[in-house]
């Protein structure tokens, strides 16, 4: 029996090997047939979507069902192509921008989540991957590149929209822990504050990947900014308090020097945008001046 499972895996083994490069790529799964963008019930289709995203019981199930439908729509996109039909291509692309827009309002609810949220960006940054390589693909209509090309313009956009909503609510939790640590030292919990800043180190830890490997905008990331200033102001206060007890000291201090990483993080990442805030690496290079050496790079 182990043997034959020995087997199994060393086939497997090779086939992968083998596999072609596109096949082993991510992708969508493929469209399933019916109505698409080239048969003229398709609007009654996105309608019907439209109707089942609005009966959402949460805005993190309204968001799930958004992102899926966009799928769906590269989905489309795909089997239209694949069919030679760019111009039913193209439709279905603009319906995925139709639902990016969708995406972004559902992504600012009060009630969306962090969990919703995360979900809702792995899914986008699959999305952008797939587009990105339909559009490199050289067998790729002109037309279709087009619209595929917008297609992940708007992908973009909507990272970042979660992206921001995702910290937001980051910082607003640890916040939370900031106060509730505060209320229990007042109150002579010194457990329960413990526990709070075990809580918010933890959520620090998150915000510090969120703010590295995140597409978040300048002003979300100004944002988090002035509230990590917040919170260092009522961490060195609990510390410097002359009635605290020394036995909170060592937990207020972590929790100072884990929000002073996360700020340390902010600062390297809002320096490395441009002046419209976007990465610099994602703008393009501008030759030097004639006759003037292009300046040296910023240590980092």
């Amino acid at each position: 029996m182990r043997e034959k499972a020995i087997a199994i895996g060393v086939m497997l083994m090779l086939v992968m090997t083998f596999m072609p490069v596109n096949a082993a790529q991510e992708d969508v799964p493929p469209y399933p047939g019916g109505f698409g963008p080239d048969s003229p019930l398709y609007g009654l289709k996105i309608a019907f979507e439209n109707i089942d995203e609005a009966v959402s019981r949460s805005a993190d199930a309204k968001l799930d069902k958004q992102v899926a439908h966009a799928e769906g729509r590269i989905a489309e996109a795909k089997a239209m192509i694949e069919k030679s039909k760019p111009e039913a291509a193209e439709k279905a692309m603009v319906g995925y921008t139709a639902k990016a827009a969708a995406i972004n309002a559902t992504a600012t609810k009060p009630d969306v989540t962090e969990e919703g949220l995360q979900h809702a960006r792995q899914m986008i940054r699959k999305h952008e991957r797939v587009l990105h390589g339909l559009i490199d693909d050289p067998n790729m209509p002109e037309q279709a590149k087009f619209a595929l090309q917008r297609a992940l313009e708007n992908s973009k956009a909507v990272d970042m929209v979660l992206s921001d909503n995702v910290l937001k609510i980051q910082v607003r939790y640890a916040e939370e822990k900031v106060a509730k640590a505060k209320a229990m030292m007042e109150k002579g919990d010194l457990e329960a504050a413990e526990e709070a800043m075990e809580l918010y180190m933890a959520k620090m830890r998150d915000i510090n990947e969120t703010i590295d490997k995140a597409n978040a905008s300048e002003e979300g990331l100004q944002h988090a900014q002035q509230m990590l200033s917040k919170h260092e102001t009522v961490l060195h206060g609990l510390i410097d308090d002359p009635n605290m007890s020394e036995q909170c000291k060592p937990a207020l201090q972590r929790a100072l020097n884990n929000s002073r990483t996360a700020e340390d993080t902010l600062d390297r990442v809002i320096a490395k945008m441009g002046p419209e805030g976007v990465p610099m690496e994602e703008r393009p290079e501008e030759p030097p001046a004639k006759g003037r050496p292009r300046a040296a790079p910023a240590e980092q």
